[in-house]
């Protein structure tokens, strides 16, 4: 058999198309490749998000616990008793003493006084004396509520001090706030409690006024009568003002 020689040119165009075949295999990896490692880049961008979020999310409540924690602690400590006779239903209340109070005063003191009341007759409070500049008053002073038995539980000790301020409003250094439920009553009872914010649904009471208004448009007169005043709050140590 005679075999006729492959000419030269189809040899060099095979070489050519197995090269560009080649290379376009290479490209087609190389493509390949490249796809898959740009979602891990992404994922990786998104967990470091999430991980940031996240890590400012636990720490910041934390700080702001401190700052609350430190707030409660400026505003000092009181001491009082309690004693409950179960014969004629009624409540003694001691005010012992108060130690390191917030100052409230330019000078860096205050004017402490307490008003204790009961949830449930709030008409019916009790204050101490004032003490003049001073963050560490002793008071001494007690007061006794009549409550029944049975409205106990439902009740809660209110102990609130104040900065008292001779020309404007007085302000509230903190409070105690005590659920008579939670004390065992059956014994004599002394304690220090630390002073908490004031709680912002009861306010002060200070008392009522009643006056009249009298305009007269064509004289620009205009006529203030008061006519009284009623359940003002007790300025005095003898209970009245």
């Amino acid at each position: 058999l005679n075999i006729t020689p492959v000419p030269k040119w189809a040899l060099i165009t095979v070489a050519v198309a197995g090269a560009i075949l080649l290379l376009l295999f290479l490209i087609c990896i190389i493509k390949c490749c490249c796809s898959k490692k740009k979602p891990k880049k992404k994922e990786r961008i998104g967990l470091c998000a999430v991980s940031n979020s996240t890590t400012t999310n636990l720490v910041q409540p934390e700080m702001e616990d401190l700052e609350r924690e430190v707030e409660q602690k400026r505003r000092g400590k009181l001491q009082y008793s309690l004693e409950y006779n179960f014969r004629i239903q009624e409540l003694k209340v001691g005010v012992k003493r108060a130690v390191e109070l917030k100052a409230m005063d330019s000078g860096g003191t205050s004017d402490p006084y307490v008003i204790v009341y009961l949830t449930s007759d709030r008409r019916k409070r009790y204050e101490t004396k004032v003490h003049r500049k001073t963050l560490n008053p002793i008071f001494n002073e007690s007061f006794t509520f009549q409550v029944p038995q049975a409205e106990v539980s439902e009740s809660s000790l209110v102990m609130q001090i104040y900065d008292f301020n001779r020309f404007s409003k007085h302000d509230i250094i903190g409070e105690v706030r005590l659920p008579l439920a939670s004390v065992d009553l059956q014994h004599v009872i002394e304690q220090w409690s630390d002073l908490a914010v004031a709680s912002k649904v009861e306010e002060e009471h200070l008392g009522e006024i009643c006056f009249s208004l009298r305009y007269v448009p064509s004289t620009g007169k205009l006529t203030v009568l008061i006519l009284e005043a009623r359940q003002l709050k007790r300025m005095d140590s003898n209970g009245l003002s």
